[in-house]
């Protein structure tokens, strides 16, 4: 169990990073835009104005709040780290709170192919707002416990940026250009994502309770033996 979830923990982190390095070298086509390539593509109709300011803050404060992540949830640097620990996680806060969180629901208004994306992103943003609140909230109340699975949960929301990606990419080497991609995509992003945590913390309450049920058994055992050895 815990070579899986070691080895599961350095597959996601290097996707993640091979995502940002992309976003990074992507930012070539947004400054200045390039509405004939990539995310810009048919955008340049309402590019210019609030838009462009929501989408200029959200790949910026995107990345960052990946990076910080991967740095927050790392559970040695947590431990022998604690004062960089809580800095970090007030930039987070911050970052997702009045950066990532407001652009993204800003730009789901304009959101490629409709309403039922544009709910999807929309949703996206508010949720990840929340999660990183209570994160917040529970820290400041000293629960780390409750701290940490919040805080948990805002990072698989933040990863829907990478399963969007890989949606995207999936999709495009497949050839499918199939109109209800994108808007399923919206919601798939990070729905697939948080249910996959939430399943993963089921899994691992489930291990780490399977040896106190066999424990408790083997007591019994122990003690229905003993009598028959006395008697």
């Amino acid at each position: 169990m815990d070579a899986l979830q070691r080895s599961l923990k350095l597959l996601t982190t290097l996707l993640i990073i091979k995502i940002i390095v992309a976003v990074l070298l992507s930012y070539r086509d947004y400054m200045p835009p390039n509405f004939d390539r990539g995310f810009l593509i048919d955008r340049d109709p309402y590019f210019f104005g609030s838009y462009q300011w929501a989408f200029y803050v959200h790949v910026t404060s995107g990345p960052l709040s990946l990076i910080l992540g991967l740095i927050l949830l790392n559970k040695s640097t947590r431990l022998r780290f604690p004062k960089w620990h809580r800095n970090l996680g007030r930039i987070q806060t911050a970052n997702v709170l009045l950066f990532v969180a407001p652009s993204g629901l800003w730009m789901s208004r304009y959101a490629e192919s409709g309403l039922v994306a544009g709910l999807g992103f929309g949703t996206l943003s508010i949720v990840t707002g929340l999660s990183v609140a209570l994160g917040w909230r529970t820290a400041v109340q000293r629960r780390f416990q409750a701290h940490q699975i919040w805080m948990e949960r805002c990072f698989a929301l933040l990863c829907s940026a990478v399963v969007l990606r890989f949606i995207g990419g999936a999709a495009t080497l497949a050839n499918i250009d199939w109109p209800w991609v994108y808007p399923i995509s919206a919601w798939i992003s990070w729905l697939l994502p948080v249910l996959g945590y939430e399943l993963w913390r089921v899994i691992q309450r489930s291990y780490l309770t399977t040896p106190q049920i066999i424990t408790v058994e083997s007591r019994k055992d122990l003690v229905h033996n003993a009598t028959c050895d006395v008697r």
